[in-house]
């Protein structure tokens, strides 16, 4: 008997217990991996490559599906990802931007719907319609499911994007909207690679349904560096409170060990940092710089490496990182930006 995990669109097997889909009972509906994720939260042992999420998009393009495309917008740059967006050309995509509650309630939404067409503009990708929303609240979710079910003609919804964005969490979202399950139907972890296969969930009358995919890890994102012991202090999971600083004279602000901004003899100008709560953030005399970097991986930590990477910017800019940091700069000034080496960086003109 052929049988997938709903969790996590593994073939289910009893004869290796180390090997995806391994269930003692085959007439389970989940495999061992994700009934110990979905219920004890254990980190999962088996992980997706980017060689499946490459099989399984190859395959799904094949079909006439209707395409949603779901990117994080804490971490745009990486999840808008030029990979992705080459093979969805010429197909019929919807792009919804998720993670709407990590956002400060006074960012304007639609400042971020134009910067996200913009983008689009720029690469010649050209989608049905951009959404916001939040698998996790449930925001704008009956607006985006009004629009989908017209826009699908009969079709399959693919649901595809990186390693994280919570396209599982999007689609259990959905069902629980429309009554269909009580509690998550696939298996959701911040961990890049829970989703092992395609899992088909069927949904409209028409016996068409959505289509989970696994996601593409991205070597830019701090996901696929960071030891998982680190999740919970790096990665934003709930509203993001912004720390604003007036700047003057010459400070270095630490971020953990994974970043850090050098300002020399300002005289005005404002710096905006959103992060997870629980990241820790130093401000230090820039003279005072070298000692402290010389203690990161040591008694600064969180970090994933020692060897930093700089950048001089100019301010007025937005820049993200990582997939877990956003910062603002306002002013007409310069200064050095730090990374820890293999961390994506995009700069942007402040769209505020």
């Amino acid at each position: 008997m052929v049988k997938k995990c709903l969790g996590c669109g593994a073939l289910m097997q009893n004869e290796n217990v180390n090997s995806e889909g391994y269930v003692e009972d085959i007439s389970k509906d989940y495999c061992k991996r994700c009934f110990r994720l979905m219920h004890y939260n254990e980190t999962p042992k088996v992980f997706a490559s980017n060689k499946e999420f490459l099989e399984v998009i190859e395959y799904e393009l094949k079909k006439k599906n209707l395409f949603v495309y779901l990117i994080d917008i804490f971490s745009f740059p990486i999840s808008f990802n030029k990979e992705i967006i080459d093979r969805l050309r010429n197909k019929d995509v919807v792009l919804v931007i998720n993670k709407l509650d990590l956002l400060p309630k006074s960012i304007n939404l639609n400042n971020v719907i134009n910067f996200v067409s913009k983008q689009c503009e720029k690469l010649f990708f050209k989608v049905i319609g951009i959404y916001l929303i939040s698998a996790k609240k449930g925001y704008y979710l009956d607006d985006l499911m009004e629009h989908l079910n017209i826009y699908r003609k009969e079709r399959d919804i693919c649901v595809l994007g990186l390693a994280s964005v919570g396209k599982s969490s999007f689609i259990n979202a959905i069902l629980k909207k429309a009554n269909t399950i009580s509690s998550d139907l696939i298996a959701t972890s911040p961990i890049p690679g829970t989703t092992l296969s395609e899992i088909i969930i069927p949904y409209y009358l028409d016996n068409r349904g959505f289509i989970d995919t696994p996601g593409l890890i991205s070597d830019e994102a701090i996901i696929s560096k960071l030891d998982t012991k680190d999740y919970n202090l790096v990665i934003p999971n709930k509203e993001i409170k912004p720390i604003t600083y007036q700047l003057y004279g010459s400070y270095t602000y630490f971020i953990g060990g994974l970043v850090y901004l050098s300002f020399t003899n300002i005289t005005k100008g404002s710096l905006i940092i959103y992060k997870a709560d629980k990241l820790n953030l130093t401000k230090v005399k820039t003279e005072n710089t070298k000692n402290r970097i010389n203690r990161v991986g040591k008694t600064i930590l969180p970090c994933i490496n020692n060897d930093f990477v700089t950048y001089q910017v100019e301010g007025n800019k937005t820049i993200f990182i990582g997939g877990f940091l956003i910062i603002e700069t306002k002013g007409e000034f310069e200064f050095v930006l730090a990374t820890n080496k293999g961390l994506g960086v995009k700069i942007y003109d402040s769209f505020k």
